[in-house]
């Protein structure tokens, strides 16, 4: 019965990083760039979600809307400020530049977090989260659980959807695997490159709020899910959310029951030792990938 609940507390954990892979998968995928700002996109996702408890006295549905929405606005931010002066210059090789680009944004973005909360933790109030229990068996499972679990899935297949099976997805895509030849095609590259920004940074910020929703946080919030989330999107794949979604839920499993079973000492040495035996084996991922390129 112990394994069950492990389990189920490593799927619950697995789905917070699904979120932020899936966001990260989406950026991979259509634009082809390391944007190592994701992370503090699920932070202002965090906090935009407190404040709306806290301070506008909204119910905590109202809250996760507004994570997203923050994460989405964040990210569609960064990625005018950021990475489209470097698309306007075009021709070369822009990884390095989009590196260096996220990084500055990065730190800058982490700092305003401090700033806006004086570097102290922060936690929602009590009885502003859902935490009724459910009980299977001997298996106890929180609302909030079960919220980020079934959150986690339908943002998958809904984003896989929209990329897969509508006119603007299949923009999206044509403008990540050229942009040039999408222009031709009559795609306006801006719009379905904003819309890209706009998923990636909703699943984000979703991934923040049920991260912080069970526990005290730090604006540093999103820095762990940088690492996780990235780790999972190498695992799972770099060209298909639901490979993404995959990696994490695997991680969060793998994390869970090496800290129950072995120590928690060594889960991220554990869980970084499962992504080296991935690219060792399978150095595309456990899906199919796609290459790094121009932003």
């Amino acid at each position: 019965m112990l394994f069950l609940q492990q389990l189920v507390n490593g799927i619950s954990l697995g789905a917070v990083y699904a979120l932020f892979a899936v966001g990260f998968g989406v950026v991979f995928s259509t634009m082809r760039i390391l944007n190592l700002a994701q992370g503090v996109y699920a932070t202002w996702g965090a906090l935009f979600a407190y404040w709306t408890i806290t301070e506008a006295g909204l119910p905590f549905a109202v809250a996760v809307l507004a994570g997203a929405l923050a994460g989405a606005v964040t990210a569609v931010a960064v990625d005018q400020i950021a990475f489209q002066p470097l698309r306007s210059r075009g021709g070369g090789e822009q990884l390095l530049g989009t590196i260096i680009t996220s990084v500055a944004l990065w730190i800058s973005l982490r700092e305003a977090a401090s700033l806006a909360t004086g570097a102290a933790p922060l936690g929602f109030p009590p009885g502003t989260v859902p935490n009724d229990l459910l009980q299977v068996g001997g298996v106890r499972v929180l609302m909030t659980q079960i919220l980020a679990i079934v959150c986690a899935v339908a943002v998958t297949a809904a984003i896989h959807l929209i990329l897969h099976r509508t006119r603007l997805g299949s923009a999206i895509r044509a403008v990540g695997h050229d942009r040039g030849a999408a222009m031709l095609g009559g795609v306006d590259p801006r719009v379905a490159i904003l819309t890209a920004a706009a998923l990636a940074g909703a699943a984000t910020g979703l991934a923040g709020v049920f991260f912080a929703a069970g526990q005290t946080f730090t604006f540093g919030l999103g820095d762990g899910l940088l690492l996780h989330g990235f780790a999972a999107v190498v695992i799972g794949g770099m060209g298909d959310v639901r490979g993404a979604a995959f990696g994490g839920f695997l991680i969060g499993v793998v994390q869970v029951l090496s800290a129950q079973y072995i120590s928690a000492s060594f889960q991220d040495a554990i869980t970084f030792g499962l992504l080296l035996a991935v690219l060792v084996a399978r150095p595309r991922g456990l899906f199919r990938t796609v290459e790094l390129g121009r932003a």
